[in-house]
């Protein structure tokens, strides 16, 4: 499952595409940008094009989708708590969202647009699929612990203490 990250919304129109449709085009300002299309209007300008979640979704050109709670029943349906696993809660506790939780749905609790999370690797590391580049023979003496007295010859061999030739006990 692909994570999602949400970031914030730079623009003058909210992302409501999972919880409805505009059935005609909001005003737009005459430069539109990520960042800069309020840089150069007036205040009042500002505030006219800018467009709140509240403000889109109240919006009469704006037709929601069905999943909208109409009334109470509706929002305590959809909401976290389940009658037969959970007993005696508070009223807060019955009418929780489960986007106030931090699980995704159709609504949108903040200005903001989905991106994927950059994927990480753990501790950093990348992953190096590799094979074998080179045979080593498993009665070589380099494979085998090393320690302060380990001889490197083969194995019935020795050095002199004297000069360092090899011999055969």
């Amino acid at each position: 499952m692909m994570e999602i990250e949400q970031k914030r919304n730079y623009s003058y129109l909210p992302d409501l595409e999972r919880e409805g449709r505009f059935l005609k085009n909001l005003p737009q300002p005459a430069e539109v940008g990520e960042k800069t299309w309020k840089e150069k209007l007036s205040p009042n300008n500002r505030v006219f094009y800018h467009q709140t979640l509240s403000s889109a979704r109240h919006c009469a050109i704006f037709q929601e989708s069905g999943d909208t709670p109409k009334d109470s029943l509706d929002v305590v349906l959809s909401s976290r708590y389940n009658h037969s696993d959970d007993l005696w809660h508070t009223k807060a506790q019955i009418y929780t969202q489960p986007e106030t939780c931090g699980q995704a749905t159709f609504r949108r609790l903040r200005n903001s647009v989905d991106s994927p999370a950059p994927k990480s690797q753990p501790l950093s590391h990348p992953l190096c699929i590799g094979g074998l580049t080179e045979r080593i023979s498993p009665h070589s003496v380099k494979l085998i612990h090393s320690g302060p007295h380990t001889p490197l010859t083969n194995p019935g061999y020795s050095r002199q203490t004297s000069d360092g030739n090899f011999f055969n006990y």
